[in-house]
């Protein structure tokens, strides 16, 4: 048996919205014990609108983040693409399964198109933040690419979520797609 993740409804958008806050101004801070580690995250994750989900989709990875801003920014992107791609797996799966009225079949078309296009944002911007180098000005310049990227994944991932609560969706596939 497969074992599922819970992803809350507005994990993706979280994360992203996360990932847009975080200044990589200082890229390097060594500092050496788990609490110091811990308080960083809360510290990054305070900034944020969902500060809870946020210190808990990252608590487990202090120990790898520990106060580097490019790291944190790097492990928040690849939790925020997990989290997208399993999302997609979740809705071609249900679209497989036959069960769907027409509508509810549209519906779920149209998230798998948007979290698709969602999913190559979120590996666009991973690729370049593992990139960053040269100048100051040419850093900047990636920095705006990945936050012009982030945007459009979140706006990809806000209208799959609008379309499902602005729709008729039976009760069954809404628990499911939750």
């Amino acid at each position: 048996m497969e074992a599922k993740i819970f992803i809350p409804s507005n994990a993706l958008a979280l994360l992203l919205a996360f990932l847009l806050c975080i200044s990589l101004a200082d890229a390097t801070t060594t500092k050496n014990s788990s609490e110091t580690y811990t308080n960083y995250l809360k510290k990054a994750c305070n900034s944020t609108l969902y500060p809870q989900l946020c210190f808990e989709s990252l608590s487990s990875y202090t120990s790898t983040i520990k106060t580097n801003d490019l790291k944190l920014s790097t492990k928040a992107l690849t939790v925020t693409l997990k989290a997208a791609s399993n999302t997609s797996k979740l809705l071609t799966s249900l679209s497989k399964g036959g069960n769907l009225s027409m509508t509810e079949a549209g519906i779920i078309k149209d998230c798998i198109d948007e979290m698709g296009d969602s999913i190559d944002m979120l590996k666009q911007s991973l690729k370049a933040l593992g990139s960053l180098n040269g100048t100051s000005d040419h850093v900047q310049f990636q920095i705006s690419n990945i936050k012009t990227w982030m945007s459009a994944a979140l706006t990809d991932e806000t209208t799959c979520t609008d379309g499902i609560a602005e729709r008729k969706i039976s009760d069954e596939v809404m628990r499911k797609i939750r």
